[in-house]
């Protein structure tokens, strides 16, 4: 029986991977009797639900870092836990730092191909990939468990809504708003598609310098920007197509909530887009006239898009739930407990 667990953050964003920890962690305490613990930078104490014991630790030191290490392990052997669950390349080797000093089964997920190395997730007792592509090159035995995502319905009289519907086609961005997602490139192509708003969703340094982008190309008027905390659930019903011009990225959680909400999506190849999509909704290239093309396309297909599409709703609704990836992860549980 599964009774005590801790789960492990050692990143410095807020992106994918921490809502997964913090998704994960929140369906463990509500849905078990386990004792479920987050170890993590204090900067992610709010996004952890208040039931689930939170220790602090300043994982912004280097993994190589002596104190970090002894710090670690104390935590673990403190809490006297069954399974320790590292999440990300710098999680893992702090875990296989620690093993040595450690009586807690060791669970790692890979959530990129940044970081590989069959040498370092060998020495774990369970191995979770968010795909099969990222761990494509691996030869260790893998669990590969999709990310899932909790089915939000849109919330009710929402006002931002207003500014937004109009006969125009509809596209939605949603991310946290820095270079690596590419928004810039979408914007860039907004003058070549003059019959369609875009709407982004998401805070981050750049938003100034976006908004700034979209007064100097002249499309200010049909590009509206709101903060994150809006609800996702009520754009993805009025928009007409999403958009992810990410850079690179694992999987965009904005991609599976599209999904759940029949919504189509186009994106880059990045992270594993292409086990989710049709070859035919992959962005090849960033080019501003590249971009337009291929929202063009897909905006006049809208009626074929719902058969394009079909298979792809239903393998969501059925797989890329949060209940689905918790109850996946947790049957890797206990057959280690077993």
């Amino acid at each position: 029986m599964i009774t005590n667990i801790c789960h492990l953050i050692a990143s410095r964003e807020h992106g994918g991977l921490e809502k997964h920890v913090a998704d994960l962690s929140r369906w463990q305490v509500k849905n078990t009797d386990a004792q479920v613990a987050v170890i993590a930078h204090p900067r992610y104490l709010h996004t952890l639900d208040e039931k689930i014991q939170f220790i602090p630790l300043n994982t912004d030191r280097s993994r190589h870092h002596p104190n970090l290490v002894w710090r670690l392990a104390n935590q673990i052997r403190k809490g006297h836990y069954q399974i320790a669950h590292g999440h990300g390349s710098k999680s893992a080797q702090l875990l296989a730092a620690v093993k040595p000093y450690t009586e807690a089964l060791q669970v790692i997920t890979r959530h990129n191909v940044r970081h590989p190395r069959d040498k370092l997730a060998s020495t774990f007792d369970a191995r979770i990939a968010i795909s099969a592509s990222t761990v494509a090159n691996s030869k260790l035995e893998w669990h590969v468990i999709p990310n899932g995502v909790e089915h939000r319905s849109p919330a009710a009289n929402a006002p931002v809504l207003a500014d937004t519907v109009h006969h125009q086609p509809l596209l939605l961005v949603a991310s946290r708003l820095i270079k690596t997602y590419g928004i810039d490139c979408l914007i860039d192509a907004m003058p070549q598609l003059p019959e369609a708003r875009l709407v982004v969703l998401g805070d981050g340094p750049e938003r100034e310098v976006l908004q700034a982008q979209c007064c100097a190309l002249g499309v200010e008027e049909r590009v509206a920007f709101f903060s994150a905390d809006n609800t996702l659930a009520n754009f993805l019903e009025i928009a007409d197509l999403v958009v992810i011009p990410a850079r690179s990225d694992g999987t965009p959680y904005t991609l599976i909530e599209a999904l759940l909400h029949h919504c189509p999506v186009i994106s880059t190849p990045t992270g594993n887009a292409l086990d989710y999509l049709p070859e035919a909704y992959i962005l090849p290239d960033l080019a501003p006239t590249l971009v337009a093309e291929k929202i063009r396309w897909a905006l006049g297909r809208r009626q074929k898009m719902e058969d394009d599409f079909a298979a792809l709703f239903e393998h969501a609704e059925q797989e890329l739930t949060l209940d689905s990836m918790a109850r996946a992860t947790w049957r890797v549980y206990s057959n280690l407990i077993a």
